[in-house]
C-alpha cells in the first residue's frame, strides 16, 4: 500500500501529558505516533499543573514533536455548582467535550482538517462530539467495553460492591440504550480497539470491524541482560498502581499469607497511594507479613522505574482495568507478570513472559497466585526466561508499533478515496 501525504489531523486527547502516566501517557504516545508523519492540532484539557508540565518539556524538547500544536481548554467546574461525586465528574467531562466540539469547529473552518481523530478517555462511554463535523473520524483506542467480574465480588469491600454493580449496569446502558457511542461508531471510519475483546464488542454491538492496538506504551529502555537471582536472595514481588478497591492488591497479600509458612522467600514492594492503602496495610499486619511488605505511597515515575529495575516479578490483580500502564512499563523492565486472564491483559501478556491466571472464583485466584509466585522462586531459570521474553513482549506495545498502525490506518481511509 502506498504511502499517503502528510496529513492536517484534528486530534481530541482530554489526557495529554509526557511526564504522568496512565491515560496521560496514553494520548502522549498515540499524538507522537501521528505526528511522526502527520501535521497534528491537539485539543486537551487545561489543568494548571499538566499544561505547565506540557509547556515546558515540549520548550526543552522542540524536536520530539516538531508538527504539533497544542490547544488547552479549561474544565468548567462552574456550570456546575453541586457535589455529587463521580456524577458531577462525569457531567464536566461532557461538558468539557462539548467545548472541544466547538473549538474543533472552528479550527476546521481555519485549517480544513484531513482527518479527525478521537482519543482518550479511552473509555466508549464519551465519544466526544467531533464526528459530527463530517470528515473522515478515526475513533480511539476504544476501551471500557466490559464488565467488572460479579465472581470476584468478593475481592473488594463490601462498601464498594453496590459501586461495582451500578458501574456495570452503567455499562449495560451505555451499551445498548445510549445513542451517542451508536452514532460515533457508525460515523467513524475506522474504529481502534484497546483489545481483542473490545473488538469482539464492537462486532457485536455496532456491527463493525475494528483493528486491534493496545491502548498503553511500553518505554523504550536500554537495559543490560537480566541478572540471575542469587542464592538465598529473597523474591522481590513488585506492585504499582493506585489503591482503590478495583486494583485489588488484597489479593496478593492474601496469596503471600499463604506462602507464610513455607521455605518461600520473598519481598513485596508496594508503591502507590489511594482510598485502599490503609486497609492493605492493616491487611497485612492481620495477615502477619507486614515485616515483609513495603508500602511506598506516591512516588515519581523514575522512582517506580528505579523499584522496577530492582524487581523480579510484578503482580497484577486488577479486577477492572482494560491494559494498564504500570503492566507495559514492568514488561519493559523484563519483569516477568502474573495476571489475570481477562480483558487487555490476555493480549498484553502471554505464557512465555507471564502467568495468567482465570478469573474463576475468589478462593481460586488467591490460591493461583501464591501458586505462581512460589513457581517462579523455585525455578530461577524459568524465571530468566520469562524475563527475556517480558522485554520482548514490551517491544510490540512501543509508541513506534503505535505509528505503523496510526500510518496503516490513515493510508487505508484515503487510499478508498484516491
Amino acid at each position: 500500500m502506498s504511502k499517503t501525504r502528510p496529513l492536517n489531523v484534528l486530534v481530541s486527547s482530554f489526557n495529554f501529558n509526557p511526564v504522568r502516566g496512565s491515560e496521560c501517557s496514553v494520548g502522549w504516545d498515540y499524538v507522537r505516533a501521528i505526528s511522526s508523519h502527520h501535521k497534528v492540532w491537539v485539543i486537551t484539557r487545561s489543568r494548571s499543573i499538566e499544561r505547565d508540565e506540557t509547556e515546558q518539556y515540549l520548550l526543552q524538547h522542540p524536536d520530539v514533536m516538531p508538527n504539533l500544536t497544542v490547544h488547552f481548554v479549561r474544565e468548567s467546574f462552574s456550570t456546575f455548582g453541586f457535589s455529587l461525586g463521580r456524577i458531577t465528574s462525569y457531567l464536566v467531562y461532557m461538558h468539557w467535550h462539548w467545548q472541544a466540539y466547538k473549538l474543533g469547529r472552528c479550527l476546521d473552518a481555519q485549517i480544513d482538517f484531513d482527518v479527525i481523530h478521537q482519543l482518550t478517555g479511552t473509555g466508549f462511554r464519551e465519544p466526544g462530539h467531533l464526528w459530527k463535523l463530517g470528515k473522515p473520524f478515526v475513533w480511539g483506542p476504544v476501551c471500557g467495553l466490559q464488565f467488572f467480574p460479579l465472581n470476584l465480588l468478593k475481592a473488594v469491600p463490601f462498601r464498594s460492591r453496590p459501586l461495582f454493580v451500578l458501574k456495570n449496569l452503567s455499562t449495560v446502558w451505555s451499551m445498548y440504550i445510549s445513542r451517542r457511542p451508536k452514532r460515533a461508531a457508525a460515523a467513524a471510519r475506522t474504529i481502534i480497539a484497546g483489545s481483542g475483546h473490545v473488538a469482539d464488542k464492537v462486532r457485536t454491538l455496532w456491527g463493525r470491524d475494528a483493528i486491534v492496538s493496545c491502548e498503553v506504551s511500553a518505554p523504550v529502555l536500554d537495559l543490560t541482560q537480566p541478572i540471575r537471582r542469587g542464592t538465598g536472595e529473597p523474591l522481590q514481588v513488585i506492585w504499582s498502581g493506585r489503591c482503590d478497591p478495583g486494583k485489588a492488591l488484597n489479593i496478593v497479600l492474601l496469596a503471600l499469607e499463604r506462602l507464610r509458612s513455607s521455605s518461600i522467600d520473598w519481598r513485596l514492594i508496594a508503591v502507590g497511594d489511594g482510598p485502599s492503602l490503609g486497609e492493605w496495610k492493616a491487611l497485612a499486619c492481620k495477615l502477619g507479613i507486614s515485616g515483609r511488605c513495603s508500602f511506598l505511597g506516591r512516588v515519581t515515575r523514575e522512582e517506580v522505574f528505579s523499584i522496577m529495575a530492582t524487581g523480579h516479578c510484578f503482580v497484577q490483580p486488577s479486577l477492572y482495568d482494560a491494559t494498564s500502564t504500570v503492566l507495559a512499563e514492568a514488561l519493559a523492565h523484563r519483569l516477568p507478570v502474573i495476571c489475570l486472564d481477562h480483558f487487555g491483559f490476555k493480549d498484553a501478556v502471554d505464557a512465555k513472559c507471564g502467568i495468567k491466571i482465570p478469573p474463576n472464583t475468589f478462593d481460586q485466584v488467591v490460591r493461583e497466585f501464591a501458586e505462581a509466585i512460589k513457581s517462579l522462586w523455585l525455578d530461577e531459570d524459568r524465571r530468566l526466561e520469562m524475563s527475556i521474553a517480558a522485554h520482548k513482549a514490551a517491544l510490540r506495545l512501543t509508541w513506534k508499533r503505535k505509528e505503523a498502525v496510526i500510518n496503516d490506518v490513515y493510508n487505508r481511509i484515503f487510499s478508498r478515496h484516491t
